[in-house]
């Protein structure tokens, strides 16, 4: 007698004996069906039961990638990403859903420009209000179709930011004007993107601030000019990324107690320095970073100039010139959509941990700030 979990196996070796030709369903790293659920919490549950991205970079599971039996590298980061992001890693499938037709246009729409100049940090439902009471006769718009119109006009949803006033000084301009315009050792000119390597430190809480995002066109900051203020003490990290489009640099080390001091910016470089020679021996950067007094230190100096790497700091109070800060926003856009699942500083590193090792390019980022497309 023969089972029904062999139907299937029989009827392809029937059709096989009749001379009639099976296609094999594609494998999901070529365009064939997604992967299953199954492997999908397979993958998610290595990363997160163990050292992140760095659970799937062993050599067996490169081994079974070779095979095709494992996904691909940026197929778990973006897995991880996903999961980070909304909580689950479920395939996306056609909804088949409609948009309305009724979208705001003409006089409605220049008021919405204009609103948004104005007023960048406003939320939807105060955009909202603003229409509804510049045309009270017409039928109040819903958040999509704002959504949908702030996206014909060319706006983004950025973090928010402030610019000290001190960043407009004539020296400060001028300092400015160098670091992009003049070369090495004045500034980085004509140096290659994929040889820059941007350090800097962050804050992060279990608390989040209002008004941190804003609506802008997209090749302008969401700026507020204001007075410049430090962050609250919490989690810290330390970070440095390069623009390589192959290879980039990333390495980061976090800590809960205490600020930046000079003995702990001189460990992190010494790791960082360390970690450069095993993976990228015989290269030389050009470290970039903000004037603090403890980057500019001579025993930092020495060690950098030393390893033969070299060093250009940004000019003060310009923060958005540097590629890693809007890195910070992107880290902190994710925290932000898992706030309710931390309730300690150590969940809250093992978050950053995750959602660093999720992050592949950063070339984008410098390009985003000013550097070129070497």
């Amino acid at each position: 007698m023969v089972n029904n979990n062999d139907m299937p196996i029989l009827t392809q070796i029937l059709e096989r004996l009749r001379g009639m030709r099976i296609k094999d369903t594609k494998h999901a790293s070529r365009g064939g069906n997604a992967y299953p659920k199954e492997v999908r919490e397979m993958v998610i549950e290595m990363m997160i039961g163990g050292n992140g991205i760095a659970s799937v970079k062993t050599s067996l599971v490169r081994r079974l990638q070779d095979q095709k039996k494992f996904p691909s590298l940026q197929t778990c980061r973006r897995w991880l990403r996903q999961y980070l992001t909304v909580g689950h890693i479920l395939p996306k499938r056609a909804t088949g859903n409609k948009v309305a037709t009724r979208e705001i246009d003409g006089e409605v729409l220049k008021q919405l420009a204009f609103y948004r100049v104005i007023r960048p940090h406003a939320r939807l439902y105060e955009v909202r209000a603003y229409l509804h009471n510049r045309f009270p006769h017409t039928r109040p718009y819903s958040d999509s179709q704002i959504h949908r119109a702030e996206e014909r006009l060319g706006l983004s949803r950025k973090a928010a930011s402030s610019t000290s006033e001190e960043a407009y000084s004539t020296r400060n301009l001028l300092m400015r004007k160098m670091y992009w315009e003049s070369p090495y050792p004045l500034g980085i000119a004509g140096e290659d993107t994929d040889d820059i390597i941007d350090i800097d430190e962050a804050r992060f809480n279990l608390e989040s601030a209002d008004r941190t995002y804003g609506k802008v066109a997209r090749e302008f900051r969401c700026n507020l000019r204001g007075n410049y203020k430090k962050g609250d003490p919490g989690t810290n990290l330390i970070m440095a990324i390069s623009g390589d489009s192959n290879n980039p640099v990333s390495f980061h080390r976090l800590y809960s107690s205490g600020g930046t001091d000079l003995y702990r910016f001189y460990t992190f470089m010494s790791e960082l320095i360390e970690f450069l020679n095993t993976n990228y021996p015989g290269r030389s950067f050009l470290f970039t970073m903000d004037n603090l007094n403890i980057h500019k230190h001579f025993i930092i100096l020495d060690l950098i100039e030393d390893a033969g790497h070299r060093i250009v700091f940004r000019a003060p109070y310009w923060s958005c010139d540097g590629a890693i800060e809007y890195v910070f926003n992107t880290i902190h856009t994710f925290l932000e959509m898992d706030g309710d699942k931390m309730e300690d500083v150590t969940a809250l590193e093992n978050r950053l941990n995750l959602i660093i090792g999720s992050l592949d390019l950063f070339r984008r980022y410098f390009l985003h700030v000013g550097f070129l497309d070497n």
